[in-house]
């Protein structure tokens, strides 16, 4: 359980990161905010997973409830650093990469 619960914390940072990258990057920097939406169903997500894991499969032992204690804190960091991770990117790529779309006249 507690893999799953670790593997659900890095895809979900991936799918919030890419989400937002792609957004803004194909549709204009105000649709990166649809990334805040994403990043706060990750962040309720992982809360939910939380009360769930510490309160039904760890209650008899105080050392377990401490460890998924600090994996699920850990889960959050990644899932809050994925959205600046993204803008940093995106400004970035503005800055320094120029993309043209070039359509063959015919």
């Amino acid at each position: 359980m507690i893999e799953f619960v670790i593997f659900l914390g890095i895809t979900g940072g991936w799918i919030i990161f890419g989400t937002t990258l792609i957004l803004m990057l194909v549709f204009g920097k105000m649709w990166g905010l649809l990334g805040l939406v994403l990043l706060i169903a990750g962040i309720e997500l992982n809360k939910f997973l939380k009360r769930k894991y510490t309160g039904v499969i760890v209650s008899n032992s105080p050392r377990a409830r401490e460890i998924a204690r600090h994996i699920f804190e850990m889960n959050e960091l990644i899932i809050l650093s994925s959205y600046p991770a993204a803008l940093f990117l995106y400004s970035l790529i503005q800055k320094y990469i120029e993309v043209r779309i070039m359509i063959p006249g015919g």
